[in-house]
């Protein structure tokens, strides 16, 4: 009965709209701080690489020499500055429904083209573990995307 009780009093976490956030908004919020947290590594190696290009730094010997040209740190720096705005996006949707429009689509074309590659991929016989969990990943952002964007009425029948 204590156990009930605390649960009970426990807060829940709320939304910008002054509503309780539903569990797919809470997984939404949650999927976005870890790509914000991916987005955040990414600055972080995008930007030794690149400092390791501007130095002349090899990195790990003979094998590093093909790290450390501008490109890949450049790639890796812009990739981490557009996953930090889509999770931002994303974390601002997740909080308020009716503002999830912007990160929906971008997140539902991703996960369309993502789901082809991998399908295409996996039917040439080549299908590497990172692009899977990076496609999954992507897929299960628009499936929870999907469902908050289901609750703004968006989906519902219009005469």
């Amino acid at each position: 009965m204590a156990e009930n009780a605390g649960a009970a009093a426990r807060p829940r976490t709320m939304g910008d709209d002054g509503a309780p956030m539903t569990r797919w908004q809470r997984c939404l919020h949650s999927l976005c701080v870890l790509m914000v947290a991916w987005a955040l590594v990414e600055l972080v190696g995008g930007s030794a690489l690149w400092a390791a290009y501007a130095v002349d730094m090899p990195l790990l010997g003979s094998v590093g020499r093909d790290l450390v040209v501008p490109q890949t740190g450049a790639m890796a720096f812009l990739g981490a500055l557009l996953n930090l705005a889509i999770g931002a996006l994303g974390m601002r949707g997740a909080k308020n429904p009716r503002r999830i429009t912007l990160f929906f689509w971008i997140v539902f074309a991703d996960a369309m083209l993502t789901a082809w590659a991998l399908a295409s991929s996996i039917s040439y016989g080549r299908c590497d573990l990172t692009s899977l969990v990076s496609g999954l990943f992507v897929i299960a952002l628009a499936v929870c995307a999907w469902q908050v964007r289901g609750q703004t009425g968006y989906f519902d029948e219009h005469p």
